[in-house]
């Protein structure tokens, strides 16, 4: 009878409250703000709790770069906006430029001194857990998507790598989200204050790659909402929010103008910039470095398809660090959000994860790009396509924690065959691929076969190209290879499968009333978490983990390194002279000597486009390959680090330890002298060829491009014309030149317009460009003190602009916040006396 009585009951009541749904809103929120809580400190515990450092390559090398502007602040209490310790003197806008005005990202930035980088990976899982749950009411959608972005691979990679600014502006992405959803649905002033401030935090964070990828999401989300008002004939609303987000914007703006007004100036004269207009952009073979192969995109789903990071690595791209990983789980509940979700947001997050995931592809997909590159805003300003999948990771979570919300709100029919299909179509491309793994792979890295035949024949000098030996061992290796790369493609296929299909189990014991709708959304939570902790820590272990306290411990120094350092003390210190260092790959690409002294290397990614110039065109002698002596004479290079002896060099030094010789450059020329003479250069071409020839004699002759105020005696041996360095720090040279004749004076420091001003004997005194990439200051018959200043205007105005807009935005939304919990009180206050 009972049995015969269950079987014919009526079908589950799924929407039945349980135990979850019976606490109060409060609680439930705790203990998923708890649960949050544990998977960040879970997560990134080695870094807290074991005593042991995360510091990434990146790091160490923006260490090595801030030295002279850091040690500068702790001798002066001053902070020094020119670095003249990396590429023959820069900015320091982009190496080391804290924010003067305090504002509400001080709160985890305070906290990472203790809890790096759980100090702003809780940040970024509360977030997007707000943002769930303000967009779905619904808590454990929320943590699922909190968890989904949050543990995605790129976060852990990047943190390994060192790019802390990227991991920090991501961290803050999504309240900005947030508070753009806020206006949507509040569009108030309050909201729009929220907005500004949710906007200046992420800027501040200090990567605006990042911030330009979350902006076109959302601005993909501001159009599928106009035009579902257009449908509606709903204007007023839509253009009321559309007005509180440009109010917002422009506030948001105005909080960061320092730093961003300096940076601003400062791109246009970067390799990122063309000279006169920040409108430029990169080059399209450099912008498009990086970018995602079309079949790589299956990593989405199965973490290690493509070998995971370099050396396993077997994709098109030159070397890559980990992958795009956002779980299979995740990807089939965003296919059921917008298969069965007919929500504004649902669509536009859809449309612009499938666009910017066609942008990751960069290259490899050129009728789309090639367009976004010449015709939208910024697009061209930025490099590595494949960071596009960082956003697209965002907006799957947030998908994924929608479709896990339908899966437990609708329980139709349709919902279920929804479910089923999404499930089993990821399923069946798992499957498929795993049962048959080179139907669609070659799992061969472009030219390989030759990069080992070249390799091979290094190793075995004696060894034909010809001989069949020679064939026969690149084929044994490739197979190998081969062989070794489907093991891992099956196995990262199988295991996703099994998360696809326990996740579906947990659905259909959910639709079948045996497991609750709290369990079900509870299950998938720690599925997805395992799934993505796991792959996490493929890239994110104690591996990775030093015992080093300071970044400055990884910076090596060497017995050379003191050598150096004292030759500059006994020169009178900083300012004497330059050092080329030669130890490793490109100087260009070293960031290690700038730590230790002046170096006319360095490492960044947007040099000055002077630099840059110098690099390409006057650096390398074309008859010998190695260092010009002319580029390194005018940059007072005075010695040379290298594994063998320099033409126009003298031994100086061999270091004990590495084997390297420190070569002394005699011609080098001072940081300052004078010339008599001066030679006009139609153009670039024009004054790199005279730089270049061997004729050309930097101590008597300038190259200018355009005529200076004086007209200048040749030096001969009875001129006295002479300059010596009173004092030199990062923002300020004083000298004092004499000369018995009008000369120019030549300041072997980067021509930089946009903040150096000179003064002779406190009058104002132009600055020129001479030789292309040097300062030049005519100085008339005389004794004469010169001197030059770095105060650019540019970070003056910045920071009373950031400071007088963070005392109007914050304090208008505190007192705005103030007068709502005032309201509210009265209103309360008024109730309770009604009832008695």
């Amino acid at each position: 009878m009972m049995a015969r009585k269950a079987k014919h009951a009526g079908p589950p009541d799924l929407a039945a409250e349980g135990w979850w749904d019976r606490l109060p809103g409060r609680t439930r929120h705790g203990i998923a703000v708890a649960v949050l809580l544990i998977v960040a400190l879970g997560f990134y515990g080695p870094v807290v709790f074991s005593g042991l450092s995360l510091i990434g390559g990146d790091t160490v090398n923006w260490r090595a770069m801030a030295e002279y502007v850091i040690e500068y602040e702790e001798r002066t209490g001053e902070r020094a906006l020119w670095a003249p310790n990396a590429f023959a003197g820069m900015p320091a806008y982009m190496i080391s430029y804290e924010d003067v005005v305090p504002q509400i990202d001080v709160i985890p930035t305070l906290l990472r001194d203790v809890v790096w980088p759980v100090s702003h990976f809780f940040f970024l899982l509360v977030g997007t857990y707000l943002l769930v749950f303000f967009l779905t009411e619904n808590r454990l959608a929320g943590v699922m998507g909190a968890v989904a972005f949050g543990l995605t691979t790129y976060l852990a990679v990047i943190l390994v790598a060192g790019h802390n600014s990227k991991f920090i502006t991501l961290c803050y992405s999504p309240w900005l989200a947030l508070a753009f959803a806020y206006v949507l649905r509040n569009p108030k002033l309050l909201s729009a204050l929220l907005f500004a401030i949710a906007v200046g935090v992420n800027l501040r964070a200090g990567h605006v790659q990042i911030t330009y990828y979350l902006t076109f999401l959302l601005g993909v989300w501001w159009v599928v909402e106009l035009v579902g008002a257009f449908r509606r004939k709903e204007w007023k609303p839509m253009a009321t929010a559309t007005g509180y987000l440009v109010l917002g914007s422009v506030l948001g703006l105005l909080l960061v103008a320092q730093p961003y007004l300096a940076q601003f100036e400062y791109k246009q004269f970067t390799i990122r910039g063309t000279e006169g207009s920040a409108a430029s952009g990169l080059d399209w073979s450099y912008a498009m470095g990086w970018s995602q192969g079309v079949g790589e995109l299956i990593t989405l789903i199965a973490a290690d398809a493509f070998g995971g990071a370099s050396p396993g690595y077997w994709g098109p791209k030159a070397f890559t660090q980990g992958t795009h990983y956002v779980g299979a789980t995740v990807f089939f509940l965003a296919i059921v959000a917008v298969w069965r979700v007919r929500r504004n947001v649902v669509l536009a997050f859809a449309v612009g994860a499938g666009l910017m995931t066609l942008f990751s592809l960069g290259s490899h997909f050129e009728l789309l790009n090639r367009f976004m590159y010449a015709y939208f805003p910024l697009f061209n300003a930025f490099r590595v396509p494949e960071t596009w999948l960082s956003a697209v990771a965002f907006a799957l979570a947030v998908l994924g924690a929608f479709g896990l919300h339908a899966v437990g709100t609708d329980t139709s029919e349709k919902g279920g065959k929804a479910v089923y299909a999404a499930a089993g179509g990821v399923a069946a491309i798992l499957l498929f691929f795993w049962l048959v793994p080179g139907a669609l792979f070659d799992f061969d890295r472009p030219n390989e076969a030759a990069q080992v035949t070249q390799q091979l024949l290094a190793e075995n000098p004696d060894v034909s190209p010809d001989d069949p030996r020679v064939r026969s061992s690149v084929e044994a290796y490739l197979e190998e290879q081969r062989a070794s790369r489907i093991e891992t493609f099956q196995t990262d296929m199988l295991r996703s499968l099994i998360f696809v299909f326990l996740a579906a189990v947990s659905i259909l014991l959910f639709r079948k009333g045996n497991l609750p709708r709290w369990a079900m959304q509870a299950a998938i939570v720690l599925l997805v978490v395992v799934d993505l902790w796991g792959v996490g820590r493929r890239y994110f272990n104690d591996d990775h983990l030093v015992r080093a306290g300071e970044v400055e411990d990884r910076i090596a120094t060497y017995d050379f390194d003191e050598f150096i350092n004292q030759r500059e003390e006994a020169a009178g210190g900083m300012g004497r002279f330059r050092v080329l260092s030669l130890e490793t790959g490109s100087p260009f690409q070293n960031a290690r000597p700038s730590y230790h002294y002046e170096s006319i290397g360095g490492y960044h990614g947007a040099k000055l486009r002077l630099i840059q110039e110098y690099i390409d065109e006057l650096f390398v002698d074309p008859a010998t390959g190695g260092p010009n002596e002319n580029a390194l004479d005018l940059l007072n290079t005075r010695y040379v680090i290298a594994r063998g002896a320099l033409p126009g060099t003298e031994v100086v030094y061999q270091s004990e330890q590495t084997g390297m010789y420190v070569l002394e450059n005699p011609d080098a020329l001072p940081r300052a002298f004078l010339v008599g003479e001066i030679e006009m250069a139609d153009g670039p071409e024009a004054a790199y060829e005279r730089l270049r020839g061997a004729d050309f004699d930097p101590r008597r002759t300038a190259v200018l491009y355009e005529s200076v105020d004086i007209d200048p005696v040749p030096i001969d041996s009875s001129s006295t014309a002479r300059v010596d360095m009173v004092s030199y720090a990062p923002d300020e040279i004083v000298l004092d030149a004499e000369t018995d004749a009008p000369r120019l004076l030549i300041l072997s420091e980067m021509f930089y317009p946009a903040g150096w001003d000179a003064t002779v004997d406190g009058e104002d005194a132009p600055i020129y460009r001479a030789n292309h990439l040097l300062r030049a200051v005519p100085v008339p018959e005389g004794s004469h003190r010169v001197e030059l200043r770095f105060d650019p205007s540019s970070h003056r105005i910045g920071v009373r602009i950031s400071a007088v807009s963070t005392v109007f935005v914050y304090g208008l939304t505190l007192g705005l916040l103030g007068f709502q919990w005032y309201r509210r009180r009265r209103k309360d206050d008024g109730n309770a006396q009604h009832d008695e």
